[in-house]
């Protein structure tokens, strides 16, 4: 989905510019948008467009639901049982033409996982804001994952993440009393949208009011009612907001529109949030980092999905942002929200701690010298002993 290329391009060109040969693995309709990032694509796994739940493409979901009636575990079970064995189908003969010195997965993608363990190469994962430990969280689906793969059997599924943990987010934001992994090492870069040829619209300008950006996302994002809702928190307020659907979603289903807002299928956010003071929006990963890249004020509106819930409350706890529940949200609670993050000046300052936080890490320069040092050495590349998270002051 586009979220999950979003989050690994970044590394993938940092290596290609350091001369490297690299080649993006997903599926085949996803090819174009690889190639306009200047990557080499490989098809691979279920040859899914991005435009919708990718779940509902998976003939063993309605299985899976009815298994495990938690959406966020059902998803991840998807992920092994669904999507992994897709994956491995191409993986595998590529991994034994191609030889890579490391593999490099998305936290999910437990087939880039097994395919480097069947070949004995180091692998290393992309981090999203909360750590998805699989091997808790789908134990057995794991286990019979590497099973079918010829892996022996392993207490505790301690390879999945044994070599190295890539991440983007700041030394204070994990969860207080979650311990932090050995291999974690975190990395600055600006945050990468630009999948397509969408331009910045000449009507975004600073004006006298105050700019709000509105999006849920472009991975589950059909979700009508919520964005109705979030339109009815925004009428008749003194701001003025950029509402994006997503590139599947026909802005016609909003119905009438306040005259304040101005809507669009998608604008990539690293052109359109330098223009913004405050963003209102779902709390998927890419979309924390690019708030936290630039510093901005939140609202945050879960939709219940993957690990936007523990996203949204740890903005909430950083005190970057404020937390509206509910699938819809009540349209009153957001605008009370709206009008807290622009008025008072505690959200703001703590966005912008968490950004000057961020920039200070090292560059993608370093994560590039990591990955290689792995691939040499093949072990795993422990980080310096952190002197522990502290909330920004």
């Amino acid at each position: 989905m586009y979220g999950h290329l979003h989050a690994m391009v970044p590394y993938a060109r940092a290596l290609r510019a350091r001369g490297h040969q690299v080649v993006l693995a997903t599926g085949a309709r996803f090819g174009d948008m690889v190639r306009r990032a200047g990557l080499d694509h490989a098809p691979a796994g279920l040859d899914h467009d991005g435009s919708a739940d990718v779940f509902q493409s998976l003939p063993e979901w309605p299985s899976i639901l009815g298994r495990y009636p938690d959406l966020a575990i059902a998803q991840l079970h998807g992920f092994v049982e669904g999507l992994a064995p897709r994956m491995l189908a191409d993986l595998l003969p590529l991994v034994e033409r191609w030889r890579p010195d490391v593999v490099v997965r998305d936290p999910v993608e437990v087939g880039g996982y097994v395919a480097a363990e069947r070949a004995g190469i180091p692998h290393g994962t992309v981090c999203w804001a909360i750590y998805i430990g699989l091997q808790q969280a789908a134990t057995a689906a794991l286990a019979a994952l590497r099973a079918r793969h010829g892996l022996a059997g392993e207490p505790g599924l301690a390879s999945l993440d044994r070599f190295l943990l890539l991440s983007a987010l700041p030394p204070s934001w994990p969860y207080p009393g979650c311990p932090v992994a050995q291999v974690l090492h975190r990395f600055q870069f600006p945050p990468f949208d630009a999948s397509g040829d969408e331009p910045l619209p000449g009507w975004v300008a600073r004006g006298n009011r105050p700019v709000v950006y509105v999006t849920l996302g472009t991975t589950f994002n059909q979700a009508p009612r919520t964005f109705r809702a979030l339109l009815a928190a925004l009428e008749g307020e003194d701001v003025q907001a950029v509402l994006t659907v997503g590139r599947s979603v026909d802005p016609a289903v909003l119905g009438s529109v306040p005259v304040n807002v101005r809507v669009a299928r998608y604008i990539p956010q690293s052109l359109l949030l330098p223009h913004c003071d405050a963003i209102v929006f779902h709390g998927g990963f890419n979309s924390v980092h690019s708030a936290l890249w630039h510093g901005l004020p939140m609202v945050l509106v879960p939709l219940g999905a993957g690990d936007q819930i523990w996203n949204a409350r740890r903005c909430q706890e950083l005190g970057a942002g404020v937390v509206v529940e509910g699938q819809p949200p009540d349209p009153e609670a957001v605008r009370h929200a709206i009008r807290a993050i622009l008025r008072e000046p505690g959200p703001r300052f703590r966005a912008r701690a968490l950004q000057a936080e961020m920039r200070s890490l090292p560059g993608l320069d370093a994560a590039v010298e990591l990955l290689e040092r792995l691939g040499r050495t093949q072990e795993p590349q422990l980080a310096a002993a952190p002197r522990g998270p502290s909330r920004p002051s």
